[in-house]
């Protein structure tokens, strides 16, 4: 009943009845704060740029590597190829302490770009050190809490050269990973304000309308926001996951 089509895309606000009254997450969302997300922003926007085969995207994940192994996280490189020069995913693992651990990924590119100049200044607050910020937050907040399934936190390279890097990451997943595979949170341009009202839109496609659902859910819990739905994915590193 909460629907609304904008361009040919369907929307559902979300209602406040599907909110938990309990809020079981209420202490860990707590430690998740404006000043600690905007410390990681302005550590990543301190860089000229963050083009995904420049020096200073190296430098920039250097920073992301050293506060995602704090958070008791353990980190390695996905190598791979932009336009013929090198670049890389960090790719930053919690295992599961479940009898039968499923996979989830929480996800954000790293990089940023300058459509205008390619070769100039792209300190990309909002596309994306906002979303990386953000995923970095979320593995210091979880760094002391033990999970049932194995957490994979990414940071993506080279998104803005056509999803390279989750392209590449979906890639190397093997079977076994696959058919664990519980799903895909991809955070890009959290800080973006795309209507009068700040607003969340949750983008996914029907194979994962039972995770959009249940984040609907968590919004309305634990957010104020206006929360809106769409089942058309586009240009995005949730994107590959989908497909």
């Amino acid at each position: 009943g909460n629907l609304r089509v904008v361009d040919g895309v369907v929307f559902r606000a979300a209602d406040p009845a599907e909110a938990d009254p309990a809020a079981p997450l209420a202490d860990l969302v707590a430690r998740i704060t404006e000043s600690h997300v905007m410390k990681h922003v302005h550590a990543l926007t301190a860089f000229r740029t963050r083009h995904s085969t420049s020096a200073e995207y190296t430098q920039a994940a250097e920073y992301c590597e050293g506060a995602l192994r704090q958070a008791h996280c353990d980190v390695e490189r996905q190598s791979f190829d932009v336009e013929g020069k090198p670049s890389f995913n960090i790719v930053a693992s919690r295992a599961g302490q479940g009898p039968t651990p499923g996979l989830v990924v929480i996800g954000a590119h790293l990089d940023s770009v300058n459509h205008e100049n390619p070769g100039g200044d792209a300190p990309g607050a909002d596309d994306n050190a906002s979303g990386a910020a953000t995923v970095v937050a979320i593995a210091e907040a979880l760094a002391e809490t033990a999970f049932e399934h194995e957490i994979r936190f990414v940071l993506f390279g080279g998104e803005e050269q056509g999803l390279f890097g989750s392209r590449h990451f979906v890639t190397l997943l093997d079977a076994e990973e696959r058919a664990r595979f519980s799903g895909a949170l991809n955070l890009d341009m959290v800080a973006s304000k795309n209507t009068t009202n700040p607003t969340v839109l949750l983008e996914g496609h029907e194979v994962s309308r039972s995770l959009v659902e249940d984040l609907l859910g968590l919004a309305a819990t634990y957010t104020k926001l206006e929360v809106q739905v769409s089942f058309n994915p586009f240009a995005s590193d949730h994107v590959p996951f989908i497909r």
